[in-house]
């Protein structure tokens, strides 16, 4: 069985690091449209596929069908060939939630509690996943809790990234590739865990951990290998 991903300026990827260390074929389509991207991998008879990086809601219009997860988020980043049929799933929201569950429940300031104040910083194709896992998790939890989305180019109800302050939320999940070199002054006076999204550089990781009030600061290898695991379980390999 043959796998791969697709994306775009991936050069950074350890995706296929990770699956070939459990003996998987598979190969990296860093491709400039996702038309490229699916052609190739029906060119080489791929089994399935990860979709990163800016296709995650643009191969949509490609695929035979979703499951209902990724209906709900508009937002793929697996696909199953399943006979004849491209079907896509999203497992973006499960492996987060996993891996922040995983650090929350292990560690005494947060075990019986919830972030109250969370901030995403940016607003591509794998917020709507994160943001549907994150509501799903406070569903029936008694405190109130506020969800703020800031980005460079802010859509409906979502503010201006140059308006974020760090020290207003006790959960930061940062979705903004690492290219973009965007910067974050920790100086928050009270417990929070910060999670970077980017596992190809830990500056951010750094400067979190420097505060004293910062119990966790998580890059993204964590929900990464996560996906990885999903993805195998879905491809039933």
């Amino acid at each position: 069985m043959k796998f791969g991903l697709i994306g775009r300026n991936i050069e950074y990827s350890k995706s296929k690091e990770i699956f070939e260390s459990q003996g998987i074929e598979y190969k990296v389509y860093d491709v400039s449209c996702v038309e490229q991207g699916i052609e190739l991998a029906f060119a080489d008879k791929l089994d399935g596929f990860n979709v990163t990086t800016p296709f995650k809601h643009d191969i949509i219009e490609y695929l035979d069908g979703l499951m209902p997860e990724a209906i709900k988020s508009q937002s793929v980043n697996c696909v199953k060939v399943w006979g004849d049929n491209y079907i896509g799933d999203t497992f973006d929201g499960r492996a987060f939630g996993a891996s922040l569950d995983h650090y929350i429940s292990n560690h005494d300031d947060w075990e019986f509690d919830f972030p109250h104040n969370i901030a995403i910083l940016g607003n591509g194709g794998v917020v709507p996943s994160i943001l549907s896992n994150i509501h799903e998790t406070i569903d029936g939890v008694d405190s109130k809790h506020e969800i703020h989305i800031f980005a460079r180019n802010p859509k409906d109800n979502e503010l201006k990234l140059s308006d974020f302050n760090a020290k207003e939320f006790d959960l930061i999940v940062n979705t903004i590739p690492f290219k973009s070199k965007i910067d974050i002054n920790f100086s928050n006076e009270h417990k929070f865990i910060y999670y970077d999204l980017n596992y190809a550089d830990n500056t951010l990781i750094k400067k979190a951990e420097r505060n004293s009030h910062c119990s966790w600061a998580i890059d993204g290898m964590d929900m990464l290998e996560r996906q990885a695991e999903m993805s195998l379980n879905w491809w039933n390999v």
